[in-house]
């Protein structure tokens, strides 16, 4: 079985660092990628072919057009947003809100895995 890849894009190191964390925790077996920019992202993406789900701090008006969306849609990646723009979206999208904890990001994950074995 190959192993589940996770990623989070968000350009301020502490939070990445706790959100990386808490799928770890959620999920230990898998690989959890973390990019502080949305280009370092796709560099690290090169690497893989399959992610399961990433964590994006993006605006998510116009992302579909970006790069990074096109490397993480190519790869069958689900994108759950963060940030404030898509805390102010928040229709029509996934949103991890802010503050977000272990168990708030545990239960996302699980919405999403449920929603995906459907």
């Amino acid at each position: 079985m190959d192993r589940i890849i996770y990623m989070v894009v968000e350009p301020i190191e502490i939070i990445a660092s706790d959100l990386a964390m808490n799928v770890q925790d959620y999920d230990p077996l898998a690989t959890v990628l973390t990019a502080l920019t949305h280009e370092a992202a796709c560099v690290l993406l090169e690497a893989y072919e399959s992610v399961r789900l990433a964590f994006v701090h993006a605006d998510p008006k116009g992302f579909a057009k970006t790069r990074l969306a096109q490397a993480l849609d190519c790869r069958g990646a689900q994108v759950v947003f963060t940030g404030d723009a898509a805390e102010r979206k928040d229709q029509g999208i996934l949103v991890l809100q802010r503050p977000f904890s272990a168990q708030t990001t545990a239960a996302l994950l699980h919405r999403t895995q449920t929603e995906e074995s459907a």
